[in-house]
């Protein structure tokens, strides 16, 4: 345990295991937690769009079946439900202990509040919503954004106060 001469304060407790400063610093850009964060963006929602692509077939066949067997009296409700499987796939996962979809661990990156905790299911479906939202409102224009912040956070991201980090790889 290392003291600061100073004060006597641990230094060792002002961080967490997987090496970022906690609430207190949190707002302090390091550059090595954004390190390609863009390209790490894309390529995790692309990984999340076959996992969503994959669900909604299963879900797709097991709506079917059960259109059939109720002779289409449930359809409207299952219909319902396929359109929702993205939103659920994504506050589950991200309001979840691991803070990000299987995608975004993948890439190693995951989803905090700007104040450096953990994102709940509320902030979660937020989030997402606020995304596909924005996505479909502008044909993903939106997403230029990004491109102007040393960050990359996104708009959605802005209007729920999140940020998405790269997770250092433990050696």
């Amino acid at each position: 345990m290392e003291k600061d001469g100073n004060q006597g304060i641990e230094l060792s407790s002002l961080q967490n295991t997987d090496g970022f400063r906690d609430t207190a610093s949190a707002q302090i850009f390091n550059p090595d937690h954004y390190e390609s964060i863009r390209l790490r963006r894309i390529f995790a929602y692309a990984i999340d769009v076959i996992c969503i692509a994959i669900l909604t077939v299963i879900a797709t066949v097991v709506a079917t079946l059960l259109g059939i067997i109720s002779f289409g009296v449930l359809t409207p409700l299952l219909i319902l439900c396929l359109a929702l499987i993205p939103l659920a796939y994504n506050t589950l996962f991200i309001g979840g202990s691991w803070q990000a979809t299987p995608g975004m661990r993948f890439m190693n990156v995951r989803m905090e509040m700007m104040n450096g905790g953990a994102p709940d299911y509320i902030t979660a479906f937020l989030q997402v919503a606020l995304f596909y939202f924005s996505i479909a409102v502008t044909s993903s224009l939106i997403l230029v954004v990004a491109l102007f912040n040393p960050r990359g956070r996104c708009l959605h991201d802005y209007l729920v106060g999140t940020v998405i980090r790269r997770i250092p790889l433990i050696s």
